[in-house]
């Protein structure tokens, strides 16, 4: 749905400029988080510019119970952060694992160079120390957004890594070097490129920051190693005023204690994301709502996965729109599922029909509280896996049966 001039989509899907086999080559990371199951939901962080190169040196955007924002700067509209992922039964599981496995089983079987990223992992490991199936990895960032639409932002990941290992793999591949105040960094569309000759095929989709038309060409997105267990992620600029955060000049992001209530009441929190209305560019529409902010957060209570996402609003009366237009939309659900009952349905539209019927059972009412409006939704995380494996199962039987592109 479009608010506020803003458009808010709920559940989570990273789109990423690369083809299908890079973004299985991501999947760790969204296993991880717990956040595939949402995909359908389509939510987008507005982190693509910065989280392309993230992504594939992290692969574990995990999950948390404390997160560690130090480094985001506090007047950034947008955050999110995560945090180890050892003992979640999402991630960190026998269950995870074996789930993990079929995946991967499934989607060999419709992109064959699929195959290709346990080799990609390797590569990135040998050259730089990360270890992307680590429970431990885990990262902070966020936006800031301006009046013209134009956005920057940055990436903390802390992920153990070989920081002589990293600049000497650099040095040796010849990538152009950045700099962030007195702090170097490296490209990161050709230290992308240059892990691993899949990786320089995707590199060459790499997202560049966009100019506006007579303005000098935009900095490069930079990697910048501080230490054994922090990389940053961000053009100079920017990169700048996160590395002096890190080092302590100036204050950091916080959530707020009105946030926490809502990230705590998932059990054990792994992923946050929240965003600041008033550090949005203003617009009437924005105004006249009432809207001041959003928290999303993800967590695991026992055998289950936890969703909660609220909005706050300046009054009582500016929330309860908002409130009765989300349980209007969950209320026409099951009757938008059901069709039209004179058309025959195919197996599979039978099959997707009964899929998302067995996910919106987990979203519960929606709930209006004074200024708060929340949505709740709980999946026991073994059908949570069961209810992904039967999509990507649809998925790869289509992907088998549709035409084959013609071989130039």
């Amino acid at each position: 749905m479009n608010l506020f001039g803003w458009r808010v989509r709920l559940g989570v899907c990273c789109r990423l400029p690369f083809s299908y086999k890079y973004r299985y080559f991501l999947y760790p990371l969204s296993v991880r988080l717990g956040l595939t199951a949402f995909t359908a939901m389509g939510f987008i962080l507005p982190m693509r510019l910065l989280s392309c190169l993230a992504l594939v040196l992290t692969s574990a955007v995990l999950p948390a119970q404390d997160f560690d924002f130090k480094g985001v700067p506090a007047d950034y509209a947008i955050v999110f952060a995560t945090a180890s992922s050892r003992g979640l039964k999402i991630s960190d599981s026998p269950e995870a694992k074996a789930f993990k496995a079929r995946m991967e089983k499934t989607i060999a079987g419709i992109e064959p160079s699929a195959k290709d990223s346990k080799e990609m992992q390797e590569a990135i490991k040998l050259a730089t120390g990360i270890d992307l199936e680590s429970p431990d990895n885990r990262i902070a960032g966020g936006v800031t957004l301006g009046a013209a639409g134009q956005m920057s932002g940055g990436l903390i990941v802390r992920t153990r890594h070989d920081s002589k290992k990293l600049s000497a793999h650099a040095v040796a591949k010849k990538v152009s070097t950045v700099q962030a105040g007195a702090t170097k960094g490296w490209n990161g569309q050709e230290l992308l490129a240059s892990l691993s000759d899949e990786l320089a095929k995707a590199a060459k989709d790499f997202p560049t920051p966009a100019t506006a038309p007579g303005a000098p060409a935009s900095e490069p997105i930079g990697v910048f190693d501080l230490d054994d267990n922090t990389l940053v992620i961000a053009q100079p600029k920017e990169a700048a005023r996160i590395i002096a955060l890190l080092k302590g000049q100036g204050a950091s992001y916080a959530l707020s204690s009105s946030l926490r209530p809502q990230v705590n009441a998932t059990g054990r929190p792994y992923a946050v994301f929240a965003m600041n209305a008033a550090k949005l560019p203003a617009t009437p529409e924005l105004t006249n709502s009432g809207f001041q902010g959003a928290v999303f957060a993800m967590g695991e209570n026992g055998s289950n996965q936890i969703m909660k996402i609220s909005a706050f609003f300046t009054s009582k009366e500016k929330a309860a729109p908002m409130a009765m237009q989300a349980q209007g939309m969950l209320a026409m659900a099951p009757m938008m599922l059901a069709g039209d009952p004179t058309k025959p349905e195919t197996a599979e539209e039978k099959e997707m029909k009964a899929l998302a019927a067995e996910f919106l059972a987990g979203i519960q009412p929606v709930e209006a509280a004074g200024n708060q409006v929340t949505l709740t939704a709980k999946w026991e995380t073994l059908k949570l896996f069961g209810m992904i494996e039967k999509i990507v199962a649809i998925g790869a039987t289509k992907a088998k049966s549709a035409p084959q592109p013609a071989v130039k």
